[in-house]
């Protein structure tokens, strides 16, 4: 029986597969933050005569956060099989943006 090498043992383990659960993880939670924000901001920009847009804004965090979420749970999942370092530079990358006031 021959010794195998470590390429050869992440491709037969799966090896990949905490690393992508990790990525998908942090990546849900940027990107649901990042929905909620957008959502937030401009659910309400329609305005509306009767307090229409506090609805607007309210369904717009919600969902957003949901969506963004689920796109970056995905995402995150995919770019994290192989590359898990570059998940956690776009997710502070955005939470950099958000402190500095960048963002949207």
């Amino acid at each position: 029986m021959r010794n195998l090498n470590v390429m050869e043992i992440e491709a037969v383990s799966g090896a990949g597969l905490w690393s992508s659960i990790t990525s998908a993880f942090i990546g849900g939670l940027s990107a649901a933050s990042a929905g909620s924000l957008v959502g937030g901001t401009h659910g309400g920009d329609g305005g509306g005569l009767l307090g229409f847009g506090l609805i607007g804004q309210a369904v717009g965090m919600i969902v957003g956060c949901i969506m963004g979420g689920l796109t970056g749970a995905i995402s995150a999942a995919i770019i994290g099989w192989n590359d898990p370092d570059m998940v956690i530079s776009l997710s502070t990358q955005f939470l950099t943006s958000v402190i500095n006031g960048t963002f949207v």
